[in-house]
């Protein structure tokens, strides 16, 4: 059966707002307590800026890690701006939230894996959104599976806590 109402990106969008609700926090009081995160993103996704020197080394993707050494934090809804150090250097990185595959807290045992690939940054750079959605249209089933985020290692077990 064919999903016309788009249950995939209604998922992967609101998946994205974790980051951005995320980010905001950050921008507004630092990294909390032992938080860190893990962001991968595809470095020739249209709106990504990263140095050239960068782009050199990382043709298609990259991993940065945001913990001790970042600062100028600024948080859009569509992108954020940061400044991370490079071999003692700092330098300026901006990353449309649409560009990242996967982000992690490993300190919460938490992340998230994204479906963007190559394809969809050629669609999303020529503006080419109904070529996007035919070659949607004709991949096999997509395994929402992989969407799937328990939140039971957030929460107390009522059960256990009734019981003592």
């Amino acid at each position: 059966m064919q999903d016309l109402i788009g249950y995939d990106e209604i998922i992967e969008n609101s998946m994205r707002s974790v980051i951005y609700e995320t980010m905001k926090k950050v921008e507004k009081n630092g990294l909390p307590g032992k938080h860190y995160f893990i962001m991968t993103f595809l470095t020739k996704f249209p709106g990504v800026s990263i140095p050239k020197s960068l782009k050199d080394k990382y043709h298609e993707e990259m991993t940065i890690v945001i913990q001790y050494q970042f600062k100028g934090l600024v948080v859009d809804h569509e992108y954020f701006k940061i400044s991370l150090s490079f071999s003692g250097k700092y330098e300026k990185l901006s990353i449309p939230y649409k560009a990242i595959t996967s982000f992690a807290d490993p300190s919460m045992n938490f992340g998230l894996k994204f479906s963007v690939n190559f394809d969809d940054a050629e669609d999303e750079e020529s503006g080419d959104h109904a070529n996007k959605n035919e070659s949607k249209k004709k991949k096999s089933k997509i395994d929402l599976s992989a969407k799937v985020v328990s939140l039971d290692a957030f929460r107390k077990n009522k059960n256990n806590n009734d019981e003592e």
